[in-house]
């Protein structure tokens, strides 16, 4: 009884909050108190320990540092630079705007990402001819593709730590990397698929203003987001290859992105490329407290044994070839009217070492699957990366018709996942 309560809480903590725009994560920490005291009889100090440090103050760290960038204008500027570099080659459009979308994601932009190349992408694919669908697949697939990586991406951090959280520990970032390699390749076939689809070949020729150069603070902030990024990625290769050598050891040790992002947010302050209290306020709290409260609510759904259930259901009642797709389909379900990385993964990410040992699965294809899953239906026009690639565009008529033709779209892209999965093609990378 206390788990079926628990499945309606978070139903009803996705529905409300979908409806009435309310944050999901206040309402799911609301009903873990209530469910977690009146039904289970745990403590408040029990529910409160529920609370993802480890995630939360990840979040906060990429975000504290990478909005100084977005808010000078730098990651605007690097997208309109590698636009210009295409030299109006229309046929290319796509595929550039989809280098763009993925560079200044990974830069730090993040979900944001539509909002920045949005706005110039749609305008310069309109007038040569291109898609408006095929346009929005490609900004919306582009933006996972450089924003879901385990090094500073927000998708990909939150998997790294569910991974590790699910009892995979030190292979946590390598099983991260693997599902994102294997989303990656997923994404790169689905822009190919609207590609061919819907002619983006036949595109014509476009002119593309040239961009100004990078101002004094653009460039200290491009410079800083590259030593931020070396720091973060070379020791660790370093310490892999050299064995036993203590300084190395001990800067790979340090040079986690939690700390690399707040040394660089401080010399951000001091190289004055930002105003604190500014980039303060526009730190992304709404995630960041969705993200929290449905991790306490689903904590107590664990205690109540969600788990267990979910994975018995699987594991007695759906053939073995079939679970991948299952994986996909329950997890994009989900991920229609809610967010996949603060909702779906947490949810379904600890299913993976039950189902990994009772049926002998690969867990980074389980892994694989639902997070695949969980971005397929990201271009739904109910979720958030799906309404902010609507957001993007600049226009209205386009943007009206956008928001009836993402529907199919986020319905077909989870068919074809699934397909992919029963062929295996999710389980390629594994440790």
């Amino acid at each position: 009884m206390v788990l079926w309560i628990c499945l309606i809480a978070i139903v009803v903590s996705i529905v409300l909050g979908w409806k009435f725009k309310f944050n999901t994560g206040i309402l799911a920490m609301g009903f873990a108190f209530v469910i977690g005291v009146f039904a289970m009889g745990l403590k408040v100090p029990q529910i409160i320990a529920f609370w993802p440090t480890n995630i939360v103050f990840f979040l906060i760290a990429i975000s504290l540092f990478f909005t100084y960038a977005t808010d000078n204008g730098t990651m605007e500027l690097v997208g309109k630079k590698l636009l210009y570099a295409m030299n109006g080659n229309a046929k290319l459009i796509p595929w550039v705007i989809a280098l763009v979308s993925a560079v200044v994601a990974f830069w730090g932009a993040g979900a944001s990402t539509p909002a920045i190349v949005g706005p110039l992408a749609f305008a310069m694919g309109l007038s040569a001819g291109i898609h408006p669908i095929l346009l929005a697949v490609t900004i919306g697939s582009a933006t996972l593709i450089g924003g879901d990586n385990p090094i500073n991406g927000f998708g990909g951090v939150i998997s790294k730590n569910l991974i590790e959280a699910a009892g995979y520990g030190d292979s946590a970032f390598q099983m991260a990397l693997n599902v994102w390699a294997t989303s990656v390749l997923n994404r790169v076939l689905i822009i190919a698929i609207a590609y061919v689809f819907f002619k983006g070949y036949k595109a014509k020729k476009v002119a593309v203003e040239k961009p100004e150069p990078f101002n004094t603070i653009q460039m200290k902030t491009m410079i800083l987001i590259s030593i931020a990024f070396l720091l973060m990625i070379v020791p660790t290769i370093l310490n892999t290859w050299v064995k036993g050598n203590t300084l190395i050891s001990q800067l790979a040790t340090f040079a986690q992105p939690q700390s690399v992002m707040i040394i660089a947010a401080i010399l951000a302050v001091v190289l004055k490329i930002g105003d604190e209290k500014q980039v303060i306020k526009k730190l992304p709290m709404n995630p960041i407290l969705m993200i929290a409260g449905v991790a306490m609510l689903l904590s107590v759904a664990r205690e109540a044994g969600l788990i267990d259930a979910i994975s018995s259901m699987l594991t007695n009642s759906v053939p073995t070839f079939m679970v991948p797709a299952m994986l996909v389909l329950f997890a994009s379900f989900l991920s229609f009217f809610s967010s996949g990385t603060s909702v779906v993964c947490p949810l379904m990410y600890p299913l993976v070492p039950l189902l990994a040992e009772s049926l002998s699965l690969n867990p980074v294809m389980m892994f694989s699957c639902i997070f695949i899953g969980a971005m397929a239906s990201a271009l739904s026009p109910f979720s958030t990366g799906g309404a902010m690639v609507i957001a993007g565009c600049p226009d209205a008529k386009v943007k009206e018709q956008l928001t009836n033709w993402m529907i199919p779209v986020s319905i077909a892209i989870p068919i074809l996942c699934a397909i992919l999965a029963t062929m295996g093609m999710f389980g390629i990378l594994t440790i």
